[in-house]
């Protein structure tokens, strides 16, 4: 009785438990659902993180289309279009223009073997970039090369915190008329003069400069008393390597300087030559793709007639705004500006692009499957300093 009733406990058991083929369906199906969660995880964070750099890209394009603008439209502001076709009675230290283009100075730093047909132009820009006024004069020195600014004058009171005591800053004077700039006097009988800056006195609110002023005679009437005095920057977009610039870089798009890719980089240049000035340079945009600057220009600003528009590209444009030749007839600049993700996605193909085509990849390694996403911003900023000046041909 006892073996009777024994055999059937011993059915339940096996029939509560896994046979072997059953646990190996279900490892096999269990590893089949743990890779495919893994995969579409592994997938979604890839095309997460891709996103967040195309997300930057474009937060950067947007915040460097926008410094672009504001110095566009500030060139001239206090200074010229075109320093040769001011009224003068002297020779002047040298060229001074509001816009001046390189084109294609930087394209192969962009694109070193041009299968991507992008380029890279370099602008130049100058006027008063430093301060928002002019001010005023209240006489030349004997020797015609030091020129005194009155300093009860409001604008000189905004600018340098002057007090009704006459204290006011003379390290912001010093920053102001800095050495090497260039300083603009305007009489008041509209003769333009544009000398380079030598040093400054801030205690006695007096500049040095060369070349002398003629004291005396019709050239400068009354020892220039009540002139208007500026400074004027040259402000240059350039596309560069960021391992050039080195330690002088100064990175305002993003927290550090980690750009596997060209930057645009503004900076400070001399005015009569192209020797950066120390401490002024900034980058604007990381991993550049593509800029490309063009301009509306007035071929026919005769007294009276109509305007007469014509877009200048390339190389065109670089004629029209070489030194001697027209920089005054800048009506408006047209800016393209494309950025690219910092790495390529290797399951975002490139393509082989046409001239005229948008650029919408950008293949940074031929030799590496893949593409770099790009977005683009175009737009077109009118130079009213420029332009509100109409200086004839």
């Amino acid at each position: 009785m006892a073996k009777r009733g024994h055999i059937p406990n011993r059915r339940r058991s096996r029939q509560a438990g896994f046979t072997l083929l059953e646990m190996m369906v279900a490892l096999v199906a269990g590893a089949i659902a743990i890779a495919s969660i893994y995969y579409v995880s592994a997938a979604s964070s890839q095309h997460f993180h891709e996103q967040q750099r195309v997300a930057q890209a474009q937060m950067s394009l947007r915040m460097a289309m926008e410094q672009i603008r504001r110095d566009v439209q500030r060139a001239g502001y206090l200074g010229t279009p075109n320093s040769s076709r001011e009224q003068t009675c002297y020779t002047s230290a040298g060229q001074v223009q509001a816009v001046e283009l390189l084109d294609d100075a930087d394209g192969s730093v962009v694109d070193p073997d041009g299968a991507n047909l992008v380029e890279a132009d370099r602008l130049r820009l100058t006027g008063n970039y430093t301060t928002s006024d002019s001010y005023l004069a209240i006489g030349l020195g004997a020797g015609g090369n030091t020129i005194y600014l009155q300093r009860n004058w409001q604008s000189f009171r905004r600018t340098f915190g002057a007090t009704d005591t006459g204290d006011y800053s003379e390290e912001a004077f010093s920053d102001v008329f800095r050495t090497d700039s260039y300083l603009h006097i305007e009489t008041r009988q509209g003769n333009h003069f544009f000398v380079r800056i030598t040093g400054a006195t801030p205690a006695q609110a007096a500049i040095q400069f060369t070349p002398s002023l003629p004291v005396g005679g019709h050239c400068v009437v009354g020892l220039a008393d009540g002139a208007t005095v500026s400074p004027l920057s040259r402000v240059e977009y350039a596309v560069v390597d960021p391992s050039v610039v080195g330690s002088n870089l100064v990175n305002a798009a993003s927290g550090a300087i980690g750009a596997n890719g060209p930057v645009l980089m503004r900076q400070e240049i001399e005015i009569d030559g192209t020797t950066p000035i120390a401490n002024t340079q900034r980058v604007v945009a990381e991993n550049v793709a593509d800029f490309d600057v063009d301009f509306v220009v007035d071929t026919a600003i005769t007294a009276g007639a109509p305007p007469s528009l014509r877009l200048d590209d390339d190389a065109a444009a670089q004629a029209t705004l070489a030194p001697g030749a027209n920089p005054h007839w800048a009506r408006a600049a047209v800016v393209r500006l494309s950025l690219r993700s910092s790495r390529e996605d290797p399951r975002f193909p490139a393509v082989t692009r046409s001239a005229g085509d948008p650029l919408t990849a950008f293949d940074v390694d031929p030799t590496v499957p893949g593409a770099a996403r790009v977005r683009t911003a175009s737009t077109e900023i009118l130079i009213p300093n420029v332009a509100s000046r109409a200086i004839r041909p």
